[in-house]
């Protein structure tokens, strides 16, 4: 009986006690308070490796998308038109063009992946301060974990 009472001990003890959880990565999360009550996770992002620039974390966005005007400072090359539809978003005008690597913080990184330029008025409209969003393409990459106790996002699985 000693010897169970001691490890249950230990567990709650360790848990109670227990540090900031670890990560591969701690990236630095600026959250934007654009209204009352709704926080963002905006993170420093690296296209080919030319950067920082603010990323919105889209967590519903299927693509990783940059504004139409970083793609033209970055001299991405179009590949594909596209037409986006989503519930915030609507319009034609979109290319997909192929980029070297996509960066977050310092290694959360993913190579060869094709990004959509796209006029991102609509956001700016809405107060964001943003180059581009973070898409489940990129995330599918990393196991993600959203920790707004310490304000950063977690990945593991980060890749070279």
């Amino acid at each position: 009986m000693k010897r169970v009472f001691l490890v249950a001990l230990i567990l709650s003890g360790t848990s109670a006690y227990a540090a900031e959880p670890s990560c591969t990565a701690n990236l630095a999360v600026l959250p934007v308070h654009s209204t009352p009550n709704r926080n963002q996770v905006i993170l420093q992002a690296f296209i080919n490796e030319a950067g920082p620039f603010n990323f919105l974390l889209d967590t519903g966005s299927q693509v990783t998308m940059v504004d139409e005007s970083l793609a033209a400072e970055l001299h991405l090359q179009a590949t594909t038109k596209a037409s986006v539809v989503g519930v915030s978003l609507q319009g034609k005008g979109g290319k997909y063009a192929l980029v070297n690597s996509v960066r977050v913080g310092e290694s959360a990184k993913v190579g060869s992946l094709y990004v959509l330029a796209f006029d991102m008025k609509e956001i700016h409209a809405a107060g964001f301060k943003v180059r581009g969003l973070i898409g489940e393409d990129f995330l599918s990459h990393f196991d993600a974990t959203i920790d707004n106790t310490h304000n950063r996002v977690c990945f593991t699985g980060v890749e070279d």
